[in-house]
């Protein structure tokens, strides 16, 4: 599923850091999800091993260094993605559904790696598992590599822990592109782990299993016998403590679980598929001393869009996922809990703080980091400054005083000092937004907004369940979701991008129509966005009338519901709403589509 970089154009452009932090809209779901995860728990069979100590396991984040900000891995070698492009939404033209607060960046850029970690450390995260292709100059290898270095540099100053996890198809690509011999292979991959002993084994950071490295392998993928890797590692001083990829092969010392989207079906990984799968994997660790266990929180690539074909979807469930896939990592006893991923945007699968989802992971870390240290002195709060941090370095107009004044906040904050973190960044008049903190894992906590009730005097809605005709749609995001009847777990959303979005209902016959009411989730977690909408009616479901000229309507949950009533005064068959912009999302929305007359 790891895939390797092709390094692209750069774009001359002027970068835009979106500074807004908004909350998850999730992603749909088939089925109640209450009952979906009772299941999941009740069918969740992972028994506490005798073979591993219930101690605090280190907690690592997958990461990919292969960003250059406006390279191959913001737009996947897609024409459908230009990073350099600016939307009008105000977001660069990334490949991917989540967009990052920062706005596109480069993995070297040395701002960018001291807010990710600042960010891992409020959250409560020991370190980093680095996705990695080795020393040798091809595709986009360098870049990758060089990424990786300024990182570690980073992690040994700031007291962080660090894994190499490697991806031993770089070799396999590297033939294929002719950047090697074919017969080279294994001596290239021996230089690399040579390199890696001389340059990184010996770090303090660099975590070690009773004296040895430990390396995790996405594989292997390329060098399948032991006899490959026994040559590799012949002139190490300590062989690597070596994890490979659901225990495929007999003679690792360990094995690390993934996202398993090979067992999706009709595009689709089920949760009860997933429990199985996480049955099986821990089952089969159960008398080994030694496992990772991985957690993630959806699985949902671009690549489709991207003209690849896509692994399949896995659903957020507004972090259900996450508490699952983490839940059997505890029961499991995991050595080490690795977070898939903190950054693939590709693939969806980051904990990242985004526009769409926020701060929910980070913050489910921070509830398990007290649960284990009663003393851990970061809270929710905190989580909100680093971004702010953030903007006043790449701020063209910020002086070298005040680059300097964030500096030492940030040496506070490593430090573990809490108090003079907050108590520096209050003098230093930084303001940052708590008011949108999501609260997505615990739904008891979520703040709901009333319940918006359009007509009390009961007139009925003429477009429930009725037939609709859309232009487009993301996803499972189809039409006859927006006429379901239901507000809170089904909505039509249009393709990304492929604007205008239309979606028009068939009332089955002509109707004194009134007002149409548009309405998407009202809780909180959908944040506030403006929809520019037109309407229009029919009689034939080809030809319109425009019966509203296109305006701007905003939706908010705090003020109003989340809910939109535009009156008209029309006699027709069909009725077309017509979306042209939206500022919270790339297409038209809608969670229920009603239409009232006389």
């Amino acid at each position: 599923m790891r895939k390797y970089g092709i390094l692209a154009g750069v774009f001359l452009v002027v970068f835009l850091a979106v500074a807004s932090c908004t909350i998850s809209l999730g992603s749909g779901s088939s089925g109640d999800p209450q009952r979906i995860f009772e299941s999941a728990y009740a069918q969740l069979q992972i028994t506490e091993p005798s073979q591993r100590q219930a101690d605090q396991p280190l907690v690592l984040a997958h990461y990919m260094p292969w960003f250059q900000q406006y390279g191959y891995h913001w737009s996947e070698g897609s024409s459908n993605f230009n990073p350099g492009e600016i939307l009008p939404d105000g977001r660069a033209n990334i490949a991917s559904h989540y967009y990052p607060l920062t706005g596109n960046y480069d993995s070297a850029d040395p701002v960018v790696l001291e807010y990710q970690l600042a960010l891992m450390k409020i959250a409560g995260i020991d370190g980093v598992i680095f996705d990695w292709y080795g020393i040798t100059e091809g595709l986009d290898y360098k870049p990758i590599h060089e990424a990786t270095l300024a990182m570690i540099d980073l992690i040994n100053k700031r007291g962080f822990k660090y894994v190499i996890c490697y991806e031993d198809q770089s070799i396999r690509h590297l033939i294929n592109f002719a950047v090697i011999p074919g017969d080279q292979g294994r001596s290239t991959a021996k230089e690399t782990f040579e390199w890696m002993e001389q340059n990184w084994f010996a770090d303090d950071s660099y975590v070690k299993i009773g004296g040895r490295p430990l390396v995790m392998c996405f594989g292997p993928q390329h060098f399948n016998r032991q006899s490959e890797w026994d040559e590799i590692w012949a002139d190490l001083k300590e062989r690597p403590f070596f994890i490979d990829l659901d225990a495929r092969t007999n003679w690792a010392d360990g094995a690390m679980n993934w996202s398993p989207m090979h067992l999706s079906s009709n595009g689709r990984l089920s949760i009860s598929s997933l429990v199985r799968y996480l049955n099986n994997f821990y089952k089969g660790q159960e008398q080994k001393p030694f496992v990772v266990g991985t957690v993630f929180p959806s699985f949902h690539d671009i690549y489709a869009q991207a003209g690849k074909t896509s692994y399949g979807f896995l659903d957020y469930y507004n972090g259900e996922t996450f508490r699952l896939t983490w839940t059997a990592a505890e029961r499991a006893r995991a050595n080490i809990i690795q977070i898939q991923t903190w950054n693939d945007y590709g693939e969806g699968t980051i904990i990242e703080p985004t526009i769409e989802r926020g701060y929910a992971e980070l913050e489910f870390l921070q509830d398990k980091r007290v649960e284990w240290e009663e003393d851990f002195p970061f809270n929710y709060s905190d989580l909100r400054i680093p971004i702010e941090l953030y903007k006043i370095m790449v701020n063209e107009n910020t002086t070298d005083e005040r680059k300097n004044e964030i500096t030492a906040i940030y040496d506070l904050l490593f430090a573990g000092d809490a108090t003079g973190f907050r108590r520096a960044v209050r003098a230093a008049n930084i303001d940052y937004d708590f008011s949108i903190r999501p609260l997505l894992m615990d739904p008891a906590n979520v703040q709901e907004a009333p319940t918006f009730e359009f007509d009390p005097a009961g007139r009925p809605n003429l477009a429930l369940r009725k037939a609709v005709t859309v232009s487009s749609h993301i996803d499972v995001w189809t039409g006859p979701k927006a006429t379901d009847g239901e507000i809170t777990e089904s909505y039509w959303e249009g393709g990304a991008r492929a604007w205008p979005g239309t979606i028009h209902v068939d009332l089955e016959r002509p109707e004194k129509i009134t007002t149409v009411v548009i309405r998407l989730d009202p809780r909180r977690l959908w944040q506030k966005r403006t929809q520019r909408i037109e309407v229009r009616t029919g009689n034939d479901g080809q030809n319109w009338t425009i019966a509203v000229p296109a305006a701007e309507y905003i939706f908010d949950p705090v003020g109003n519901a989340n809910s939109v009533a535009i009156p008209l005064d029309a006699t027709a068959r069909y009725v077309q709403l017509v979306f042209t912009a939206n500022s919270g999302a790339t297409n038209g929305q809608v969670a229920e589509f009603e239409v009232y007359g006389e």
